[in-house]
């Protein structure tokens, strides 16, 4: 009876450890491909710092992307810096990314295949679709950090295509989240609907 009793305190304890082990491999793939702003901060470069500030104060954009496109092999990944420029009272700023489509090198919609824009804003994106409130003070401006993984697939049965475009819409709202970012909400966007775009190899 003592051992019956052994084995199964044992049996417990294996479970209990390889459940603990599992539990930390998931968090540390989460922390990996979805880790936090202030990490992925310090991937845009002081160049591109510079661009953006040249650009808010020497135009009238309020949002700039300097560099829009970058090009990436399935399972890397490339950060934009976005910057947003506060005219009015110091106010809190949401940023929102959409999948806009899936392009060939000539920027024709590839009409064969069916991405899907959940699977792909998800596997994507992550937690890097919706980023806010980012406070801002009048006059000032701040850089956003955009993360976009370009993932093997883009549903879950077709794979990303080679020598292709994936296009996504990124749209600031002033206050409050303005929902998604796509054309027929553009009259809720601060200032207007900027685009980035993943370039497969």
């Amino acid at each position: 009876m003592n051992n019956k009793g052994l084995e199964l305190s044992m049996t417990v304890i294996v479970t209990i450890i390889i459940s603990v082990l599992v539990f930390l491999g998931g968090m540390t793939m989460v922390w990996k491909f979805f880790g936090s702003t202030t990490e992925i901060q310090g991937a845009i470069d002081q160049n591109t710092k510079n661009q953006i500030e040249a650009l808010l104060r020497d135009s009238n954009d309020l949002v700039a992307i300097p560099i829009n496109s970058k090009m990436v092999i399935p399972g890397k990944e490339a950060t934009f810096g976005l910057g947003v420029r506060n005219i009015q009272e110091t106010q809190g700023f949401y940023v929102r990314i959409d999948f806009a489509g899936i392009f060939d090198s000539r920027g024709q919609k590839i009409e064969d295949i069916e991405p899907n824009p959940d699977y792909v804003e998800e596997q994507w994106l992550g937690n890097f679709q919706e980023q806010g409130p980012v406070s801002i003070a009048k006059n000032k401006f701040e850089i956003i950090p955009l993360r976009v993984r370009a993932a093997a697939m883009i549903s879950g049965t077709e794979q990303t295509p080679r020598n292709s475009m994936a296009v996504f819409n990124v749209c600031v709202f002033a206050g409050n989240p303005g929902g998604e970012c796509e054309l027929s909400n553009k009259m809720n966007v601060y200032d207007k609907i900027r685009q980035v775009i993943i370039e497969i190899k």
